[in-house]
């Protein structure tokens, strides 16, 4: 617990060190993303883009129908599909929420899931387009080599995409790795309504 708590810190203090200036801002890494946010936001709606959402500190909540997902430094977001929903964040200037983004990217999902040769979800479990899940030990360490990366533009470069191709493979070995396999495979049902729902988002103004 003591190594555990340790690893959580270490996350924080990177992102702080990394996500110096106030909004979200892309990295050297193409596909990651660093936010601080230093006030509270209330509850507003939102549309969501898919990726992987880390908290190094603060929370955030977001409100999808009934549903409630929070995540913190202990729970990650996993997001599918463009997903319009609510978001409310508890932040203030002395502790600031500070976030890492990670792009889900389809070729990259059906790479992976080639190599682990398991293209199936675990029985029983149904794809959701937004799920927050707890964090394990082995997603945080990839986390802290990913914040590791972003402080140096060659260790970005060269490292970053490797230590990215990790997070996606600790992400598809989690509770929610049903969602981005079917999310990889361009014949599946759900991937087909992913494939919708994002035309939607980008031609929402123009007559369908």
């Amino acid at each position: 617990m003591k190594g555990e708590s340790n690893d959580r810190k270490r996350l924080a203090r990177l992102l702080d060190e990394v996500a110096v200036d106030e909004g979200l801002h892309p990295t050297f890494i193409d596909g990651v993303r660093v936010l601080r946010r230093s006030h509270s936001l209330p509850r507003a709606p939102i549309v969501y883009d898919p990726r992987i959402v880390i908290v190094g500190q603060g929370r955030k909540r977001a409100y999808l129908g009934d549903r409630v997902y929070d995540y913190d430094p202990f729970n990650y977001l996993v997001l599918s599909v463009p997903m319009p929903a609510e978001c409310e964040a508890e932040a203030s200037p002395e502790e600031p929420i500070l976030i890492v983004t990670v792009d889900v990217e389809p070729a990259m999902l059906g790479e992976l899931i080639l190599e682990m040769d398991d293209s199936s979800p675990p029985p029983g479990t149904t794809p959701r387009g937004i799920s927050s899940t707890p964090m394990n030990d082995e997603l945080v360490g990839a986390v802290v080599r990913l914040l590791e990366c972003l402080k140096c533009s060659v260790d970005s470069r060269i490292l970053g995409p490797q230590t990215v191709r990790e997070i996606v493979y600790r992400v598809l070995l989690g509770e929610q790795g049903g969602s981005l396999r079917a999310l990889a495979s361009r014949d599946d049902h759900f991937a087909r309504i992913a494939r919708v729902v994002k035309y939607l988002h980008a031609e929402y103004a123009r007559p369908l």
